[in-house]
Order: structure tokens, then C-alpha cells, then sequence
């Protein structure tokens, strides 16, 4: 995660003093006058959310190792994060001001808040939510709210947007991720709305939230709440090569193409179980031929960057696909997936908060992951039969989000970073080179700038969360 500082006050503040005008103008293509429309603001928006390198997180949850030198993510050496996503949340409510009298805009509107807001407070903890984007109504130091009002607000806001989100409510321009499909966005509005209460898990029954039965009022409903039916749902970006600046987000990338290799404990998970998709996710050892397991090592990221360049030469770099200009569209770039979904629906009936069958689930978050990789329905089928894949033995849950771990490499941003941090799965490897005292963070710090310009809200906010202070070892409500 960059480490770029911004405070909102200063963003907002910002914009109400150089603002109402200076917003409108940086709106404005100056090689092609227009005014800003919620079409232009729509294609922007998207593409800042489902356009994210995923290469931060699959350095943070060990499915890759960088050994040029000590890395934050890596070495897990990370600090303060920004507050840049209130930016985002601006251009959000621009869009909303603009298209005030369209529903499918404004449901679409909601979902981005959500997923803007879900980001800034699943970083940090407490973040100013009702408050934020007041400056124009001179509220330049916003309170910071609980995370648990947070989530309430954010669940409440997508179930309006499943509301708002109908095919008869007209056409939304400017969509490069559905092509306007309204029932594609209603689909991913309840899929996300599934992932926010799935990380609520560890507060069920202890919070005004009622996580159980709103998880169940999405499965049971489906007229009403349409969820994902396969990976032609999924929320993600699709590259062409139709602009340069189109391209996966690691294509050309040198470091990456020479210095990161799939790391130990991820190929020897994926080996265990035989899994096919290890070949996709990385080349062979050099010279060994490819599509046979023991072709396939790792790099152990918890040794120091020198030992990690030893032992490098002997290990499978990620797929040439990630890095090769020759062919730069790769794979889309996914936001949620419908394997995704499914995974966190069978986790939901074991846990009993709705009716189904997890088998099913399970098995349709597999295959829809497999058939992303273009591996076939029988193969899969073969995989679900291993025993360390197959649910008819073994830790059930375990079993649901290892398959969801593997399911998430190169793509959904942090989430995968989220996930083990709420449920301890995988064991995330540490060592030597490991800094933070050997420890995986679970947080980052506010933002220096948002402590210096609103100091008594952020202090607050830290004292009434962390006893430990503004630490990023510290366990948020969320996880606690």
C-alpha cells in the first residue's frame, strides 16, 4: 500500500476554498472542452477501483516473494497509510450531485461508497464517516465514528443501492465494467453486501448488527437480492490493447519479471493438492520442464533478502503472463469474484446463518476458479476429490477458506490480506528477515497529516480502540 500522506480536512478544506471552481475545472479535458458528466465521472471511478496492481497483497499474504531488497509488505515493515480515498469518495459525490435524478446512477453511487469507505476502515479502524465531505457546510474536523456505526451505515447504504438498481430506471453511460447492465451491478451490490457482513463473523451476537439475519435475507431472497451465477458476473476489468494505458498492471515490469517468485509455503500448499493452477501462477525451476509438480519451488519469505537471492535461482518465478509485453492484456483484474461469493455462502451455512448446501457452494467457488484459469470441469472434479480438498473429512471451514486463499492470487486487492487477518487461515510464514518484531501487522497508522490538522478527533479516535496507541500490531474492533 503506498504510503502517501493526505488529510481529508486538508482535501476537503481545500475544495471549498480553491474549490467549487477549481473542482469544476480540473473536471474539464483542456484538449477536449466538455463539462464533467456522470458518464465521464463513472468511467473514472471504476477504473481507479477495479484497476488495482495486486501486487502489495500477494506480497503481504505470501503468494509472492520479492527479494531485491527489504519491502514493506514483505517484511511486513509498514506503517502509515492515506487517506486518498476520500479523494476517491469526492469524485463519488460529484457523480451522486450530478446525476441526482437518475436511481441507477445514484445505487451505483452507493456501492462505490461502500467500497471506498469499507477500505479506509478496514486499514485503520475508526474513520470519520457521517462528518467526512462536510467542508461545505464548514465541518473541517470531522468526528471520527466507531467502526461498528461504520458498518451499519455502509450495510444500510447497499441495501438502497440493491433498491435503487433497477433495468427499468434507465441507462447509465460511461460503465466499462457491465456495459450498463443494471442486473450485473444489483448482482455485485449483494455479493459485496455478503462480504462485508462476512467479515463481520466475529461479532455475531455481540453487536446491534444483525449479521446473522441480513446474511440470511440475501440468500433466501433471491428474487429480491440476485447474487452472482457465474463467473460472467464477476466485478472485473477487462484489458485490451487498445491504449497503452490499458494494460495489466505488472506487464513490463522488470522487477517483477526477475525478482519475485511464488513463495515456499504457498507452492507447498498448492502441491499437497495437486493443484493445476500452480502452473499457471508461476514458471517452472529453469531448465526443468513444465506442468509437473516437482518442476515447482518456492522462495521462503521470511529469510532476509540475501538469503531469499541465494535460493532464488532455484525457484519458480511468477508466470512469464504477468510480466510479458508481447501480450500485456493477461487475465481481467478482478474486484469480487463469483468464487469469491460462493466461498463466503458455504462459509455462511456452516456457520448457520442461512440454508443451503455447503458442498455445492464450495464446489462452485472451486470450479468457477478453476474454469478462470481455463482448467476444465473435470479436472476440477478430479482436484474436489483429494482429501485434503474434499469436505467429507477434515476441518470444513479450514478447507472453505484455503480454497478461497488460493482462489484470491494476483487479484482483489487487499481482501485476501483482510481475510487471514480475521480467520488466522493460512498461516502466514515469518522469519529471520522479518521485521515488526517478527510479527504480521494487522494495521496501518493514521495519517501524519489528518493527527497535526485534526489532532482532538483522530486522539480520540486512537484511545477509545487501541490501549497500545497508534500501533500498527493492534487489533481492531472488527477482528477483536
Amino acid at each position: 500500500m503506498k504510503i502517501i500522506y493526505f488529510s481529508i480536512i486538508i482535501l476537503t478544506a481545500s475544495f471549498l476554498t480553491s474549490s467549487c471552481q477549481k473542482f469544476g475545472y480540473y473536471q474539464d479535458n483542456p484538449n477536449k472542452p466538455t463539462n464533467a458528466t456522470p458518464a465521464l465521472l463513472m468511467s473514472r471511478i471504476c477504473q481507479t477501483i477495479f484497476n488495482n496492481n495486486p501486487i502489495d497483497a500477494a506480497y503481504a499474504t505470501r503468494h509472492l516473494t520479492y527479494y531485491e531488497r527489504p519491502s514493506e509488505s514483505i517484511n511486513y515493515n509498514w506503517n502509515r497509510s492515506s487517506f486518498g480515498g476520500y479523494e476517491n469518495l469526492m469524485q463519488v459525490q460529484k457523480l451522486q450531485d450530478l446525476a441526482k435524478d437518475h436511481p441507477n446512477y445514484q445505487g451505483v453511487a452507493k456501492l462505490f461508497r461502500a467500497i471506498f469507505f469499507s477500505r479506509l476502515t478496514e486499514t485503520f479502524g475508526d474513520i470519520p464517516y457521517r462528518e467526512a465531505l462536510l467542508a461545505e457546510k464548514d465541518i473541517r474536523k470531522p468526528a471520527y465514528d466507531t467502526q461498528e456505526d461504520i458498518y451499519e451505515g455502509l450495510l444500510k447504504e447497499l441495501e438502497e443501492a440493491n433498491d435503487l438498481l433497477q433495468p427499468t430506471n434507465g441507462t447509465i453511460d460511461g460503465d466499462i465494467i457491465y456495459g450498463g447492465n443494471i442486473l450485473r451491478w444489483k448482482k455485485l451490490v449483494n455479493a459485496f453486501r455478503l462480504r462485508l457482513l462476512i467479515h463481520l463473523s466475529k461479532k455475531e451476537g455481540q453487536s446491534k448488527i444483525r449479521i446473522k439475519e441480513q446474511f440470511n435475507s440475501i440468500i433466501s431472497n433471491p428474487t429480491h437480492y440476485p447474487l452472482m451465477e457465474s463467473n460472467s458476473d464477476n466485478g472485473q476489468i477487462v484489458f485490451n490493447t487498445t491504449d497503452p494505458s490499458n494494460y495489466y498492471p505488472t506487464a513490463g515490469h522488470l522487477s517483477v519479471a526477475t525478482l519475485v517468485s511464488l513463495e515456499e509455503s504457498f507452492v507447498k500448499l498448492l502441491k499437497n493438492r495437486q493443484d493445476p493452477r500452480l502452473f499457471s501462477f508461476g514458471d517452472p525451476i529453469s531448465g526443468m520442464p513444465a506442468g509437473q509438480f516437482s518442476s515447482y519451488k518456492g522462495v521462503d519469505a521470511g529469510l532476509s533478502p540475501a538469503d531469499q537471492q541465494s535460493t532464488a535461482a532455484g525457484s519458480s518465478l511468477i508466470a512469464r503472463r504477468y510480466v510479458d509485453l508481447r501480450n500485456p492484456v493477461n487475465e481481467p483484474m478482478i474486484f469480487m469474484s463469483y468464487a469469491e461469493q460462493e466461498f463466503i455462502i458455504a462459509e455462511g451455512i456452516h456457520r448457520g446463518w442461512a440454508a443451503g448446501t455447503i458442498n455445492q457452494h464450495y464446489r462452485n467457488g472451486v470450479v468457477a476458479s478453476m474454469d478462470f484459469y481455463k482448467i476444465d470441469e473435470q479436472q476440477a472434479d478430479t482436484y474436489l476429490s483429494m482429501p485434503l480438498v474434499a469436505l467429507s473429512s477434515g476441518d470444513v471451514l479450514i478447507k472453505i477458506l484455503t480454497q478461497k486463499y488460493i482462489a484470491f492470487f494476483m487479484n482483489s486487492g487487499w481482501e485476501p490480506f483482510y481475510e487471514q487477518r480475521r480467520t488466522g487461515i493460512p498461516i502466514l510464514r515469518v522469519g529471520p528477515g522479518t521485521l515488526n518484531g517478527g510479527k504480521v501487522p494487522k494495521r496501518w497508522q493514521y495519517p501524519l497529516t489528518e493527527i497535526q490538522y485534526n489532532e482532538e478527533h483522530v486522539q480520540q479516535a486512537i484511545e477509545r480502540q487501541y490501549p497500545e496507541g497508534d500501533n500498527t500490531n493492534a487489533s481492531m474492533w472488527l477482528i477483536k
